[in-house]
């Protein structure tokens, strides 16, 4: 039971550093010069935050593929996609067309199927 539950803290830790990420890259401007841009990347605390938590989410990952069988595992990973359309849509504004409402509740039933056969 304690693995399910890594398994759904690692789907969420993973879209938060996909979060932050957008976050920190919005607030660049990439038509300043390299040097420059480079300095304003690694100076970005939702950057660092959001590779800082990545990198949990690997290690997190590492022991949760250590535990589970990878076909039955890796779909579990298609849930960010899920949390990311939504906090996408909460944090930043953006749409989510009947189109992508629709490919989010398929992978949510493939998840589903995926769950009940181990």
């Amino acid at each position: 039971m304690i693995n399910v539950f890594l398994i759904c803290v690692q789907v969420v830790i993973n879209t938060l550093a996909q979060l932050l990420l957008k976050k920190g890259v919005s607030m660049l401007d990439f038509g300043q010069p390299l040097r420059i841009l480079f300095v304003a990347i690694i100076s970005n605390l939702y950057i660092f935050g959001g590779v800082f938590i990545f990198v949990l989410s690997l290690l997190l990952w590492l022991y949760l593929l250590s535990q589970f069988d990878l076909s039955f595992l890796y779909p579990f990973g298609s849930l960010s996609y899920i949390l990311a359309a939504l906090g996408g849509w909460f944090f930043f504004a953006e749409t989510i067309s009947l189109y992508r409402g629709g490919g989010i509740l398929l992978i949510l039933i493939g998840v589903i199927l995926i769950a009940k056969s181990q």
